[in-house]
Order: C-alpha cells, then structure tokens, then sequence
C-alpha cells in the first residue's frame, strides 16, 4: 500500500508526463480492447442457438461448385437415410405481400421445411412449428409470424393462431408466433445477411420426384450429441456415393461438403478482423515503447534519488518493485481512459460498421472483453516498465553521490534507447507497408471499370401478388405500363426493370446449349442468367457492343431472343460474331424453344473486386415477366426527390402493389465496397497514428540526449568543431538506429503481409515497389524529428555551457 500511495504521488509530481503517458497508453488500451470486442463478439461469441457447437451448414459439393446448395430431391434422401444428424433442414429466401388495412408491405420471407426451428432450438411462443405434412403440395397455405411483425402489424393479438392474413393475395393461416430475438442463419445462396431481419415462415413444398438438377435450397443441419462433423460428412457421402450411381446425370459429380455454422456466418470476416487487430496491436507495442522512453528519460533525473535509496539501505529489488508499481497504475488508469475510448467506438462501430461483418449489432464490453483489457493492462505495464525500473534499480553509487555529480547518459542507457526507437520504427514500417499495400489495392479497384454508371439512379422493388398476376401477359401488361408512366414524368431521363441489380449477390445460373456445336459431357456452356426491360441497360448506363437491345417488338408472340455480355461472346464464339446465332435451353428443342441472339453487351462485374465478368445472358422481361422485379429510374436532379412521384404512380396502377426497399444505386454500390473500405480506413488510421508516435519517439530520444549533451557539444564547439559537424553528428545519432529499424521492418514485413493476401486486389502482398516507397517515406519522416533537436544543438553557445557546468 505504501508502494502505492508514494507511486500516486509521483505521478501527480509530473502531471505533464503522466498526462502525455495516459493519453498514449489509453490510445493502444482503448484501440485494442475495440477491436477485440469485435473479434470476440463477430468471431468467438457462442451463436445465440442451443448447443451451437453442434449446428453444421450442408453442401453439395463438386469441382467446379465446392460449395453448392441443395435439391429438393436429393435432400429428402438425406433427410431420411442419414444416421449422423438429429435434424436436417432447408430454407430458401422468398418475399410476398402482406396487403392489410390498405398498407400493402412487401415482407422479407423464408421458406423453410418442418424442422428448421428444431435444428436451431427455437421453440414458437405461440402455436407450432411446421410438420411434414405442410410440405406436401397444396398444404403451403400456412405462416409462422417472426415477434417483430406481429407486434408491428397485428397489435401482439394473443388469439391470432388460426387466423388467416393476406400475403401475395391469398389467405395464409396463422399457425405459429416465433419469440423476440430469433437469429437467421443466413446463407450464400437465396438468403439474406445473418440477424436480418425475417418477417414471416413459410413452408418449402416437396415432392417425391423433385427435380435433382434444380439447386436452389440452402441446408443447415444439427449433430446427433457426441457426433463429430467427420463422421456426419461419411455418413452423408455414403448417401450421395448411392445417388451419383442411381442418378448419374444430375448427381454424379456431387458428394457432400459440410461446414461448421460458426464457420459459415463468419469465417469471411476473420482475415480483416486478424490484419485490423494486428494494426492496432502494433499501434500498442509503439505506445508501449514511446512510454518506455519517456519514463527512461525521468529515469535518469531520478538515478540520485535511486542512489541515495539504496545507500540508506533499499534492496534493489525494492526499487524495481517501486518503480513498477508506479508503471502498473499509470496502466490501470490509462485502461480506464481506454475502455471510454473502447465504448465510444464499439457505439460507433456498431452504427456505422459495414454489412460484411456479421453480428456486428451485438458487439459490447462485456466480461470477456474486459478480462482482456485487464490483461492488457497488466502486459502493458510490464512492456513499457520493466526496461525503466531494471535500469533505475542498478546506479552508479559513487559517481551519483559525489558532490557535483550529474545524472548522464551513460553507454547502457543510450543502447537502450537506441534499441527502443529501432523497435518503434520498425513496428512503425509494419504498419505503412500494410496500409501501402491497402492504398494501392484500393486505388486499382476505383480505377477497375464496374461496366455501369450508379449516377442519380432511384431503385426500388416491386412484387405483383399472385391474385390478378398469376397470368403472365398480366404482369407484362403492369410492367410496360409502368414504364411508360415512370418516363414520362418530369425529371426522368429513363426507366427500366431488372430481375437483379450489380453488386447485390445475385447468383442465378444455367447451362445452354448451342446451335451447331457440341461439347464433352459436364463442360457444356452456361452462364449467369437475368431479365431486363428493354431501357434497362440504357438507364444504367451498360454500352452496346454489336446487333441491338431488347425492344417493343420483342413480345411474347414472337420468337424468344437473348442478350449476351462480351464474356460470354468471346468464350463460346471466339473470333465469330455472336449476333445471329441460336442458344436452347432444352436438351431436345423444337423451333419455338430456341433463342436467338441480337446483341451484345458490356461486362458488368458481378461484385466490385471481381477480377473479370462471369458470361452471363438476359431474358427480356417483355417475353418472360417475373412476378417480383427491381426498379431503376434515372433521373436529371437527386434521385431521392421522385421516390414519392414513382410511388403515386405505382398506386394509381394498383394500390395493392407496394413499393419496397427504396435506395439509390450508388447507396448499394458504395455499401458493396464497405468491407474494404473498412479495412483500409482502419489500418490507415492506425498507420498514420503509429508514424506520429514513432516520429514524436524519435524526437524524444534525441532531444533528451541532446540536452544531456550540451557540456560536451559546448566542448566540441570550443574545441573548433564547426556548426555542419555538429548536426552530422547528431543526425547520426537519430538516423542509425531509424534506419536498423527500417531494415528489421522490411524483413517482417516481406513475411508478415502474406497473411492479408486476401483483402489485396491487383497487388502482390511483396510489391517491391510498396515496400521501397514506405521505407523512404518512413526515413523522410524520420529526418524531421533528427533535424530539430540537431539545430537546436548546433545553436548552442560553447562559453554559456561551460559556464553552466
């Protein structure tokens, strides 16, 4: 206790230095204990299921697809011919219309097969979970409420099981209410982002022959108690070992490939959240050690009061242990500033963090994450107090108590030192090669061409209820009204309607074949698949290659016709003009099932850090309408502006038709490339934040020396050294070991920047060229802090410090 009240006490003798000490500490302390709180809460935090260790994403899996969604057919083999897991389910994303008290709503739904809530452990407030008999054909009429939209939509009405509600224009039985708080699972395939929200159940209808070929379903699946994932994965390719020989045709290549669900919901996240927390550990070491020299400095002003100490008797394991008393407090109140700092960021983080990182909404302080910061403090204390208090707990008694002795920086000391600013700057270069490799990345992505323009361009869903829009010339009478009154209002330039816009995961895809040509079984042509308007790629800016786009002749009495991407066109009709040629669908067409191409079109990456387009063909929506589209407007003003015009005219079609997930095309263009932008901001910050740090490390060790060495400068001066010689040898000083510390950071980082190969695009994690301009731009920086302190002593008056010695 009294080691520490005398420990408080001179930390309130120093008010400057403690001050400058909490706040660097706090900046580490409070970085760190952030960044963990989201690797804890995104990567390490149990999911919010019963015994989640136990929960398994299923896949079909093939050379091509290693991770490929489930049929509907093979699915009921495994469902009921495995013996390895205790419940198996799938689930698929589709929304419908909720049309109630004349506010139709489009709700994000999940179809789901009986089961889907055993295997999560979930349990209904209120009624039942689905049986099988609900997935027969004919008996989907049933709905299981999420808590939110029955609170929201239905007043929380505790007698709403049995009731019927209108969804898509027809009446759903209510047969289920689920409890606040229920997670989805999410997926690659048909799916939506974990924790999103899900408004409603309903189920997958199944039938005994369902088509094998049809991939389409997400599966999740939970383990029999005490059952390894490697005995369930046999077990399951036994099964898909017996279908490949039944069904060779659509089940040959297939086996299955299981992933733990923890794995599934996360595992994307985890090289961005390793390389930010190894960035902001690294901002840590050179807080710790810019500390370090700041209490090495007050150190030597203290090496008397050391002396005496031991002369009257102090062991010198009592003056270490003073001394680190002293170093663990400054730590512990810094960790207090830290975790204000941690909480205001965590607050931040959940706000304003990108929709790549999962769970982030339930990222907090809790006590995993405080038991961190506790032993981060206690590490912390000990890296920047141990080198401090073992160099003050060894003085030099006789030449310290002599009269007129003086506190000088001896050989040790200055090694010591030296040491510790190679160590800051080398952590320091770590850090900019990183984010130099980060920049460059970033900057060739920008410069990537998308293929489109997201300019003031509105977009929105809209989805036709199957009541009045079961026919097809209905739903492509709506649409072509639609986009007629969309154009001709003022401040539109141009409308069109989509099955799916860029870079919103859309994965939709389908053999072919072509006319004339033959190809090895299982290498057949194919290509991702969309519909559009025929405006569509005018509004979005996508350029015209050859031949035309879709027009007012392209109708459904006529011959069916195709759009093709460059990607396509150069793979299957090298050196051939494309426009002219035919492509079916059907293994044995007539004439009516071939389509003939007439256009070519501009490639349209399929997400922004895609290296090159996948081939891809467009349907026109005038020949095969779907019930559920995607609006663009393009528009002369800010596109926000006619979200209430393109809503009256929706309504003055029909009112039962909502307009749903309202945003403008450059929102969902800049919410694509979050994820890394995340990334390079972060490590950036604390890039820049570690080169401040070093630079003022720097500038601290030699202004401290050049102090302590102003009698043997006035010496040297008196002596007729000259002004030049002076800062020489103090830039030699300060440049010898920021340049040992430049050598050691390259060789880290030359090893170290291959484990964010990942989150690089069009850079190698070596590109010699990053590294040699961050080493140069480190050394520039670190001539700055050299310079002063070697001006300051080239200024100093030989007479003035004799005398003052």
């Amino acid at each position: 206790m009294n080691d520490l009240r005398f420990a408080l006490r001179q930390l309130l003798k120093n008010p400057g230095l403690t001050a400058v000490a909490v706040f660097t500490l706090a900046l580490g302390i409070g970085a760190n204990t952030a960044i963990f709180s989201v690797i804890y809460g995104v990567l390490l935090k149990p999911l919010p299921y019963r015994d989640p260790e136990q929960l398994i994403r299923v896949f079909e899996s093939s050379a091509s697809q290693p991770k490929f969604p489930m049929s509907a057919g093979d699915f009921q083999d495994y469902r009921e011919l495995n013996s390895t897991l205790a419940s198996l389910a799938l689930y698929t994303r589709q929304d419908l219309e909720l049309s109630k008290d004349d506010q139709p709503e489009l709700l994000a739904g999940l179809r789901i097969t009986s089961g889907y809530f055993d295997v999560l452990g979930e349990r209904p407030m209120l009624g039942r979970e689905f049986r099988r008999e609900d997935e027969a054909p004919g008996n989907h009429h049933v709905v299981i409420l999420s808590n939110g939209l029955w609170k929201r939509r239905f007043n929380s009405d505790p007698t709403i099981i049995g009731k019927t509600v209108s969804l898509t224009g027809e009446a759903f039985a209510v047969v289920g209410v689920m409890p606040p708080g229920v997670q989805h699972v999410a997926g690659d395939y048909r799916s939506m982002a974990y924790g999103e929200t899900v408004d409603f159940w309903w189920p997958v209808t199944l039938r005994p022959q369902d088509n094998r070929g049809s991939h389409y379903l997400n599966a999740v699946g939970r383990l029999k108690p005490g059952v390894r994932p490697v005995q369930a994965s046999a077990d399951l390719n036994v099964i898909a070992e017996r279908l490949a020989r039944q069904f060779p045709d659509t089940n040959g290549a297939f086996r299955i490939a299981l992933e733990a669900l923890r794995e599934a919901i996360a595992g994307r996240a985890r090289t961005t959240l390793l390389v930010v927390f190894g960035a902001v550990f690294l901002v840590l070491l050179i807080a710790c050690v810019n500390v370090a020299n700041l209490l090495l400095a007050r150190s030597s002003a203290r090496e008397r009061e050391m002396a005496v100490r031991r002369a009257v008797g102090a062991g010198r394991w009592q003056i270490v242990r003073q001394l680190m008393t002293e170093s663990l407090l400054l730590a512990t109140i810094s960790s207090a500033a830290g975790i204000a700092m941690a909480q205001t960021v965590v607050v931040a983080l959940g706000r304003f963090g990108p929709e790549q990182l999962p769970r982030l909404q339930s990222v907090q302080l809790d006590g995993h994450v405080l038991f961190f910061t506790l032993a981060l403090t206690l590490l912390t204390g000990l890296l920047f107090g141990l080198a401090p208090a073992l160099q003050a707990g060894k003085p030099n008694l006789n030449g310290l108590l002599k009269e007129g002795g003086r506190a000088g920086a001896g050989g040790r000391q200055r090694r010591l030192r030296d040491a510790l600013v190679t160590a800051e700057v080398a952590l320091a270069l770590l850090l900019l090669v990183g984010t130099g490799l980060l920049v460059r990345s970033f900057w060739r992505l920008q410069q990537t061409a998308a293929g489109f323009n997201p300019e003031r361009i509105l977009t929105a869903v809209v989805s036709l209820p199957y009541t009045g829009y079961g026919d097809s010339t209905n739903r492509a009478v709506f649409q072509r009204r639609l986009l007629e009154r969309l154009a001709g209002l003022p401040g539109v330039e141009s409308a069109g309607l989509t099955s799916d816009l860029p870079w919103t995961g859309y994965d939709e895809n389908s053999s072919f074949n072509i006319e004339g040509k033959t190809f090895p079984p299982g290498d057949g042509p194919g290509g991702r698949y969309h519909f559009i308007s025929s405006d569509y790629f005018r509004t979005i800016g996508v350029p015209l290659i050859a031949g035309r786009f879709f027009n007012s002749d392209d109708s459904m009495e006529k011959q069916s016709v195709v759009l093709i991407n460059r990607s396509l066109a150069e793979r299957f009709w090298p050196g051939e003009k494309a426009v002219g040629k035919r492509i079916t669908f059907t293994s044995e067409p007539k004439e009516q099932d071939w389509r003939t191409v007439v256009g070519v079109v501009g490639d349209v990456k399929d997400y922004p850090d895609s290296a090159t387009a996948v081939p891809a063909f467009y349907f026109s929506l005038a020949q095969s309408p779907t019930r559920q589209v995607t609006l663009a407007v393009r528009t002369t003003a800010e596109p926000s502006g006619m979200i209430a015009a393109v809503r009256d005219e929706l309504q003055h079609l029909d009112k039962n038709v909502p307009l749903a997930d309202v945003k403008t095309l450059e929102t969902i263009t800049a919410g694509a490339g979050a994820g890394r932008r995340f990334t390079f901001w972060l490590v950036g910050c604390f890039a820049a934040t570690a080169l401040t740090l070093a630079a003022i490390g720097i500038y601290g060790v030699l202004s401290y020396l050049v102090a302590q060495r102003t009698r043997e400068i006035g010496v040297r001066m008196a002596l007729g050294a000259q002004t030049r010689d002076v800062v020489r040898l103090t830039l030699k000083q300060g440049m010898r070991p920021t340049l040992v510390g430049v050598a050691l950071g390259l060789a880290g980082a030359f090893t170290l920047t291959r484990l964010m190969s990942s989150l690089l695009f069009g850079v190698s994690a070596t590109d010699p060229e990053t590294f040699i301009v961050s080493a140069l731009f480190l050394v520039l920086i670190a001539l700055l802090p050299c310079w002063l302190p070697a001006r300051r002593a080239a200024r100093v008056d030989p007479m003035v410090a004799l005398r003052a010695e």
